[in-house]
């Protein structure tokens, strides 16, 4: 029986590694399907052969009998007790695992490879457990002692796993740059990782099977009754611990206390059995004392070696975010942190915390959003630009809460219901902290908070919206597990299409790291071909946004300037976003809709849930800078000019501060040659305006045009001797020079003008060093 189970569940190890890492990038869903079926038919046809052959030797097969299985079926008394207990222990098996595979999503990275891993080394783990088990022949009551023994163990063998957990994100810092750009290594240190924290207790966990299979006797002719049962208490087992442990006790006690709880009910599941094992021929008062040494030593070993659990380790998001941190001591990092809020989640571990001035929301330790004035403006764009676009937005559908900042910018609008659908609860109390931020906007009574699957939901409604919005951030690492790419799909957008009203517009954010070039142009044209109208947009370098709509909209420049004007705190939003003009909006725009016409026309594929392949493609460039490539792939497409507005002529409506202000929004979304061509425009037609130049050699500056940079300062300075910005900037670049007595005149007339600036006393700082 041992063998029979082990290398069932060998198999499907082998399945998942398979299907991971070539069939469904490979093949797609439809067809590793259709695979694994003929396999099934395959193997069902060998079995059938050996049937018909093995009829032959019926006369042998009457007086053999399975290992374990000669004795006679025991009472229902202890069948009862043993099943329960194999239903306890499959409970605890499958906490462990899920717990196991929260923890790696935390220190590696919540990918389809993480969890694949996890899930390959436990079942590998309790094959090969149950095959080693399964090679020496035993007595029933001799199950039934290895079967205690074996709960007592695999307790033992999770208390230290949890020990090891906490040192894991050390050791990932400590080797990171071994694998840091190599895949195939990666996947390595994935495996290193799983081992040292579940191998061992699957190994264990295997073995329980067969266990209790010969604990429960029972001759021949009852094997398939036997063999069943066992297999109905390891069934429900597994369908408890998605019952309670999932959505009752992680949430409830959170993850650590979970796993502690999923140890004492292995230690119950075996003392329960060993007191009955050692009450034969023995006192009652002597048998349980028997029983109880090994669950009390158990239950020591717990309390006194478990650490202290590391969140704010945890929360760090080591994984994503190892090459910032590989210079930097873990101790450091998780010291600079405030830990605000951190909820073990159903779905992830949702966290906020205060990193010097900035508060950041994290999801499995992936920072999702932020406070910093950058993810403030990816997420304020994505809620502006669609209500800008539509003509009258009245329904709003939002996929996904976050901070809430996207929907506090779509409340700014005269909506009549905002539907906001968050798959984990633990982000609605988590937003709260950013409550200042959003002006409070879950109070608003046109939100309607809806907890579940946005796709399944948005499916399943008959309503018809004005505007979709999703911040989908990476494809392959969203709120939950993985597979966020089912909201990327054609399948998806089609969805979306479908409860869009007439001139609806559907608005997606997508976090451009780890997307390779040709992932971003998959994903473009799977949307533009739902959504034919379509405009690419960015907020910031490493974001894009795709607005789309299946009916031809127009922008209206009339419309942009009274939402600008009329519209209480939009105008506040967009300059936060560094956008002071209504036309310098289009500073952010990437690919108008004839650009991203031809984009598309150039994608043969499609993402489809047939063939998900971004998020078995995206993982793999975890560590590569891939923004940068995908800003030059689209510099092919974009025109140097700004888009075409109705009711706006650049020739005559573009004055000197709208120039310059669509040059400054340039630069705000991280295009400094195109903010340098405008900033130029801008001196030319106000060529006595010394903030024009101040701004023109702010870029300069920035892109290492130093030469350009020192003579758009010192022209700002002929016209203004007293603004302090090109004083402090040409007395920097002096200080670089060395030219120590410039650096000094213009130190001091800047410290006249501003005594407290904090930039001036940095700079005599550097002065008086070096005049030292």
């Amino acid at each position: 029986m041992g063998a029979v189970y082990g290398w069932s569940t060998l198999g499907a190890a082998a399945g998942v590694a398979a299907t991971t890492y070539r069939l469904l990038p490979g093949i797609g869903l439809t067809s590793t399907i259709a695979l694994a079926a003929a396999v099934s038919v395959v193997a069902g046809a060998a079995a059938f052969a050996m049937e018909m052959h093995g009829r032959k030797r019926a006369a042998l097969n009457a007086v053999s009998s399975p290992s374990g299985l000669t004795d006679k079926f025991d009472d229902r008394g202890i069948a009862f007790l043993l099943l329960s207990a194999l239903a306890v222990s499959a409970f605890a098996a499958i906490t462990f695992a899920i717990g196991w595979a929260r923890l790696l999503a935390m220190v590696l990275g919540s990918s389809v490879y993480t969890y694949s891993m996890l899930v390959v080394v436990v079942l590998a783990g309790q094959g090969i457990g149950s095959v080693l088990y399964g090679r020496a022949q035993r007595t029933v009551d001799g199950h039934r002692r290895r079967f205690a023994l074996l709960e007592f163990v695999i307790a033992f063998s999770t208390a230290l796993s949890l020990i090891i957990a906490p040192r894991l994100p050390v050791l990932f810092l400590r080797f990171f740059p071994l694998f840091r750009d190599a895949f195939g290594r990666r996947i390595a240190a994935h495996f290193v990782a799983a081992a040292l924290v579940a191998l061992v207790p699957s190994l264990l966990s295997g073995a329980t099977f067969p266990a209790v299979v010969g604990s429960l006797g029972g001759a021949g002719d009852r094997v398939g009754r036997t063999i069943g049962s066992a297999y109905a208490a390891n069934t429900i087992g597994t369908v408890a611990r998605a019952c309670l442990a999932g959505f009752v006790l992680m949430p409830a006690v959170g993850l650590h206390v979970t796993l502690i709880v999923a140890v004492l009910s292995t230690v119950g599941a075996g003392s329960a059995v060993w007191r009955h094992v050692t009450s034969t021929g023995r006192a009652p008062g002597l048998s349980t004392v028997a029983a109880l040494v090994p669950a009390s030593a158990a239950l020591l070993i717990v309390i006194a070696t478990l650490p202290a659990w590391p969140r704010e380790v945890f929360a760090a998001g080591i994984g994503f975010f190892a090459p910032r941190y590989e210079d930097e001591a873990l101790g450091n990092i998780a010291s600079g942190m405030q830990l605000l809020y951190y909820r073990d989640g159903a779905s992830a571990t949702i966290s906020v915390d205060e990193t010097g001035q900035t508060l950041f929301f994290r999801s499995n330790g992936k920072t999702e959003a932020s406070t910093d004035p950058m993810d403030v403006a990816n997420q304020l764009l994505l809620g502006h630009l669609p209500m800008l676009l539509h003509s009258r937005p009245r329904d709003v559908f939002v996929f996904g809460l976050g901070t809430g900042m996207n929907l506090a910018a779509v409340a700014r609008y005269p909506v009549q219901q905002i539907d906001v659908v968050e798959p984990e609860p633990a982000v609605v109390q988590a937003a709260r902290f950013f409550d200042r931020y959003t002006s409070q906007v879950l109070d608003d009574p046109r939100v309607h908070v809806i907890v579940g699957d946005g796709r399944d939901r948005l499916l399943g409604m008959r309503k018809q919206y004005d505007v979709v919005i999703s911040d989908l951030s990476d494809i392959w690492a969203d709120i939950g597990v993985a597979g966020a790419g089912s909201v990327a799909t054609l399948e998806f957008y089609r969805t979306v299409g479908a409860r869009l009203k007439p001139g609806g517009v559907f608005a997606q954010r997508i976090d451009t790291h780890a997307l390779a070039p040709e992932d971003f142009d998959l994903l473009a044209a799977t949307f533009h071909a739902v959504f034919p109208h379509m405009q690419v947009w960015t907020s910031a370098p490493g974001n894009i946004i795709l607005l789309g709509s299946r009916d031809s909209l127009t922008w209206d420049y009339g419309r942009l300037a009274q939402q600008f004007t009329e519209t209480q705190g939009v105008a506040a939003d967009l300059e936060s976003a560094g956008i002071w003009h209504p036309f310098a909006l289009f500073g952010a725009q990437v690919l108008g809709e004839t650009e991203s016409d031809a984009l598309a026309r150039d994608i043969g594929e499609l993402h489809t849930d047939n063939r998900p392949v971004l998020e078995f493609r995206t993982p793999r460039f975890l560590y590569v800078e891939t923004t940068p490539m995908i800003v030059h792939a689209l510099d092919y497409y974009r025109r140097p000019d700004p888009p075409a507005i109705a009711g706006f002529d650049p020739e005559h409506d573009l004055d000197a501060d709208s120039t310059y202000l669509l040059g400054f929004a340039y630069a705000s979304v991280g295009w400094p040659e195109l903010a340098i061509t405008y900033m130029k425009r801008s001196t030319a037609m106000a060529p006595n305006r010394a903030v024009f130049l101040v701004g023109l050699g702010n870029q300069y500056r920035a892109a290492g045009r130093i030469q350009d940079a020192d003579a758009a300062f010192e022209r700002a300075l002929t016209l203004d001797l007293n603004n302090l910005e090109a004083l402090l900037s040409l007395g920097e670049i002096r200080f670089d020079e060395g030219q120590l007595e410039w650096t000094r005149v213009l130190a001091d007339r800047a410290l006249q003008l501003a005594p407290q600036d904090a930039r001036v006393h940095a700079l005599i700082g550097k002065l008086l060093n070096a005049e030292r």
